[in-house]
């Protein structure tokens, strides 16, 4: 009787599926795809980010008093005013203002002033978003991250019924408009609601090009290419605190972004369709047309194509009609979306939360910004190196594990003792390098538990919770009106129970891409199968030598 495989054989068993048995795994077309995915992370870095500068640390006060507009002045103005001095998020000012001629307390009747040494204006300047009006910052940011929600729904169901490069397309020039039209409206309001549209062609940006990118690949390369693409957000964060030192003025700041990412309408005539895509929705004639350039670009046998892709199981239209519903017809596809829903959910609080808390966490925003941006680099490639051995579900823990740490630790150190609050900063740093691993590596596992019929609307609504966590963050971030700790602790603890849940997911490390509903559930069954196998060729000898000790 020859020896069965064993489970974990099975697991990390390589199939070839259709990329790397036509054009190969990696080569010089997936090379072009992926980095123009890649750079498309610039835009939606600046345009979820921007809030840090559009919105930064504001000191305040009321307008009748003499212009404090120093440092000097600010602190003198506290130490005379102190039990009049208020944190809001942030932001620290005065509400009202003491009378010098009878001592009482009068609140700000003629408006407010700011210290613009560092920011000229922001949208909390422009419109005074202080104190009665400061939760309309946090309501800013929550309706930002709502439309990116609700972009990552409708667009990732729109890709996977109308293909990926038109929805790419679409969501690039509406981005590109509504950022435009926001830097430019006068009225708090109509910028809300601009930057609401801008948000949801932002999330349709985010789902699609990330799905986009994991397609070309195959092999080895689906789990390198997906976390590489993920690199230029954090180089994203360093521009934008390089333009916004430039441009202290937030109006001018936010066009500068819009016009910038108005150049990728160019995609046009340089993305193609997603092949896999084409073939899983029956479109066979377009893809062999697509992969027949690919293989030619990719030095490989262009004829091999068509033979290959001919040979196919017939056309799959019955599932290109990608709808919500279908991401819960089975129960492992529910169990998967309720897991990864929780995860996203807490991977946005956590991420969105210290994203903007780190304003809080040096003395010099525009350095611990590009910081920031630059440390994530390091962390982005040490994903890869500890995903490829370890495997996903490892690697995720073990950054939440990390970034836990981190949080505590800048508990730790007090702020305002050292130099530039250089070991705050360091902490922040490595804190941030846990959440460049963990992100990526969250955003590949993801991609690879859905089948490729529904892929881009799984990623979609899972992301949907990150941005319902993104919208929760503001509120973390004001827990420091109770006490300055808070809202680390809490994003601590949030970390710790992110590690716990990851590991109840079915890791992904060397199986095949799904790409049916159907094909998914066979591939559960044949593991389980598999597990069956495995254990009674193991369990038989046991039974036997049993029996023939009771005969003798």
């Amino acid at each position: 009787m020859p020896q069965l495989e064993s489970y974990n054989e099975y697991q990390e068993k390589p199939e070839e599926d259709i990329i790397q048995s036509t054009i190969g795994n990696f080569g010089r077309w997936q090379f072009k795809i992926s980095t123009l995915m890649a750079l498309l992370k610039f835009p939606i870095a600046w345009f979820q980010m921007s809030i840090v500068f559009l919105a930064p640390p504001t000191q305040f006060w009321c307008k009748s008093e003499l212009s404090i507009n120093s440092t000097n002045g600010w602190l003198k103005m506290i130490q005379n005013n102190h039990s009049l001095l208020r944190h809001e998020g942030l932001n620290t000012g005065f509400c009202q203002s003491l009378n010098s001629e009878n001592d009482t307390v009068k609140f700000c009747a003629n408006g407010y002033q700011y210290n613009t040494t560092i920011f000229h204006t922001s949208i909390i300047t422009e419109w005074d978003l202080v104190c009665d009006n400061k939760r309309l910052v946090d309501v800013s940011q929550i309706t930002l991250m709502l439309g990116v929600l609700i972009g990552n729904i409708f667009f990732g169901i729109f890709a996977d019924r109308q293909g990926r490069k038109k929805t790419l397309l679409i969501c690039i020039v509406l981005q590109s408009l509504f950022g435009i039209a926001a830097s430019r409206i006068p009225w708090y309001w109509g910028f809300i609601g601009m930057r609401f549209l801008l948000a949801v062609a932002n999330g349709g940006t985010i789902v699609t090009s990330f799905v986009m990118c994991m397609e070309v690949v195959g092999g080895t390369w689906r789990s390198i290419v997906p976390i590489l693409y993920q690199i230029p957000y954090g180089f994203g964060n360093s521009i934008m605190a390089g333009l916004a030192y430039l441009y202290r003025e937030w109006r001018d700041l936010h066009l500068a972004l819009s016009l910038l990412s108005s150049f990728y309408i160019v995609y046009l005539w340089f993305v193609p369709e997603s092949p896999r895509w084409l073939l899983a929705t029956g479109n066979k004639k377009e893809a062999i047309d697509i992969l027949q350039n690919a293989a030619k670009c990719n030095g490989m046998d262009t004829e091999k194509v068509q033979v290959v892709v001919n040979g196919l199981a017939p056309d799959l239209k019955n599932e290109n009609k990608a709808t919500l519903s279908a991401l819960f017809a089975t129960r492992e596809l529910a169990r998967r979306n309720v897991l990864l829903y929780i995860n996203w959910l807490i991977a946005g609080v956590t991420f969105y939360a210290f994203s903007q808390y780190v304003g809080k966490v040096g003395s010099n925003l525009y350095f611990t910004a590009a910081i920031s941006g630059f440390v994530a680099f390091p962390g982005t490639l040490l994903c890869v190196c500890i995903i490829r051995r370890f495997g996903r579900r490892l690697t995720i823990a073990s950054a939440h594990i990390l970034t836990a740490i981190c949080f505590f630790g800048i508990l730790a150190v007090p702020a305002g003792v050292y130099n530039q609050d250089w070991p705050r900063v360091v902490l922040a740093g490595v804190g941030i390098v846990g959440l460049s691993i963990s992100m990526p590596a969250l955003y590949l596992f993801t991609g690879e538990l859905f089948p490729t019929t529904v892929r881009n609307a799984g990623v979609g609504t899972s992301v949907m919770f990150s941005r319902m966590g993104s919208m929760i963050a503001p509120m973390v971030i004001t827990m420091q009106d109770i006490s300055p700790s808070l809202p680390l602790i809490v994003l601590g603890v949030a970390a710790l129970v992110e590690t716990a849940l990851i590991l109840f997911l079915p890791e992904t490390k060397g199986m095949p891409l799904p790409e049916t509903i159907q094909d998914l559930e066979f591939k559960n069954d044949k593991i389980d199968e598999r597990k069956e196998a495995n254990r009674c060729y193991i369990s038989l000898p046991t039974i036997l030598k049993d029996t023939s000790l009771e005969i003798r």
